[in-house]
């Protein structure tokens, strides 16, 4: 009488191929896709100095507390500062290296 139930299919679609660049290879910062409607808040590396908190939330495991404890522990000269955050460890740093500058 009723309808059989039935879970709902998912369809992934396969991922981009990542070029050599986008895998760490090159050796210049990280360009974003820019559209007439969507523009990236951070474009090449990120001054930790200078950045809004907007633009730290857009780097990779960085949300709102440590957005605001990276704002709270400025100035940042080298990596080493860096990693006195707390909440940035050693994965976090390896991310965030070649994403952002320090002048």
């Amino acid at each position: 009488m009723w309808p059989r139930p039935h879970a709902p299919q998912v369809m992934h679609a396969a991922p981009a191929p990542v070029s050599a660049a986008e895998a760490g290879a090159g050796a210049g910062p990280p360009t974003y896709a820019t559209t007439a409607s969507v523009r990236p808040l951070i474009s090449g590396r990120v001054n930790l100095n200078t950045a809004t908190r907007e633009q730290l939330e857009a780097l990779p495991k960085v949300g709102p507390a440590l957005a605001a404890r990276l704002v709270a522990g400025r100035p940042y000269r080298t990596l080493a500062d860096l990693d006195r955050v707390r909440g940035v460890g050693p994965s976090t740093l390896r991310l965030l290296a070649p994403l952002v500058s320090f002048q």
